[in-house]
């Protein structure tokens, strides 16, 4: 009778154990409206995404700026955006704006990330293509900001 109970509070304990952690997946997406925090410049971002058991996640953002695009991770990884192409990603030193690719990553725990930009040659006068990176934040746009300061660089990323 004693290892009868015993084994049938250890089947329990094991399947509440089990039964808890198996929709941990579903803490990993990205669903709903987020603020996108580029140095003094927000806009919202709206994602819905999904995950498999294997934790790889795929996804859209629809931005207030009109821009359309997927939003991707792989398990262990951050989340990524690309944009190609963008007309206005590169600002030169004389103001001008030229034409560059943006690779937004994001910490999936804190949602800070990085946008790294890439301009096409020829862009401000220059043969060679050039990359820079600045620091970005996503945030739930029902949560208060967090504080801190964001530096800006030469060059206007928002998505």
């Amino acid at each position: 009778m004693t290892i009868t109970r015993a084994m049938a509070i250890t089947v329990a304990v094991t399947c509440t154990a089990v039964g808890l952690a198996s929709p941990a997946w579903a803490d990993e997406q990205l669903d709903g409206d987020y603020t996108f925090v580029d140095g003094p410049m927000t806009t919202t971002w709206s994602i819905t995404t999904q995950c498999s058991a294997e934790l790889t996640c795929g996804g859209t953002v629809s931005t207030s700026r009109g821009w359309v695009g997927a939003i991707n991770r792989v398990a262990g990884g951050p989340w990524t955006a690309e944009r190609h192409d963008v007309s206005t990603g590169w600002t030169c030193p004389d103001g001008s704006t030229g034409p560059a690719d943006l690779l937004y990553s994001f910490d999936p725990a804190s949602l800070a990330g990085t946008v790294t930009a890439t301009s096409k040659p020829g862009v401000c006068n220059d043969p060679n293509a050039a990359q820079a990176q600045q620091p970005i934040s996503l945030q739930r746009a029902d949560s208060p900001p967090s504080p801190g300061i964001i530096t800006r660089l030469p060059f206007g990323l928002a998505g």
